[in-house]
């Protein structure tokens, strides 16, 4: 079909950024390129963040040999309770001891994995294969979670076109007719189908 009535437009995923954001320092993919899911598409600075990241990784350390302080303590008391050495309640302490100490390691890697996490997203990387139609990032670009979409990209290839239609022409398309579309400035014919009117 012929759109009478102006303009078409090709659609596609958008890719846009999952968490905080930050300056663009590599744009590794253009319009046009095909891509593989989970591909890098773009890296955003992460000095701020890696310092976070190295800084949460310290206290993992540090929980871990308070961790294993307290057990040691726990089960040398333990030992010595029986002989009279060491009281039942300074044994319910030393217990209590490891109790916090073993919780503030689990803090410490809770806190590591959302750091971690944090760190992966500000790599935007393709959801699925496709082709790339658009590219609206550039480096030195700061972006966020509520910047436009950064790419447009076409799952598996195919394609999404909006077109616009006169009244009367509207009237006569049907979900699941055949289509066939020349985008100005090619002389090359797309074949597809019409999957919705609006």
């Amino acid at each position: 079909f012929e759109p009478r009535a102006g303009i078409g437009q090709f659609a596609g995923q958008p890719i846009g950024v999952a968490g905080e954001g930050g300056r663009v320092v590599a744009v590794h993919v253009d319009a046009g390129s095909w891509v593989r899911q989970g591909q890098l598409l773009v890296s955003i600075d992460r000095s701020v963040q890696g310092q976070e990241a190295a800084q949460v990784r310290a206290q993992v350390t540090a929980a871990k040999a308070d961790a294993a302080l307290a057990q040691q303590e726990f089960e040398r008391s333990q030992s010595l309770v029986g002989n009279g050495f060491v009281s039942k309640a300074d044994l319910d302490r030393k217990r209590a001891g490891r109790d916090a100490a073993v919780a503030r390691l689990k803090l410490a890697e809770a806190q590591a994995g959302a750091a971690n996490a944090r760190l992966a997203r500000l790599d935007i990387r393709a959801p699925s294969d496709g082709l790339i139609l658009t590219r609206n990032v550039e480096v030195g670009q700061i972006i966020s979670a509520g910047s436009p979409a950064l790419f447009r990209l076409a799952r598996g290839g195919e394609m999404e076109l909006r077109a616009q239609v006169s009244q009367q022409d509207l009237m006569l398309l049907r979900q699941g007719m055949v289509a066939e579309v020349t985008p100005l400035g090619l002389d090359r014919t797309f074949k597809g189908q019409i999957w919705q009117v609006a």
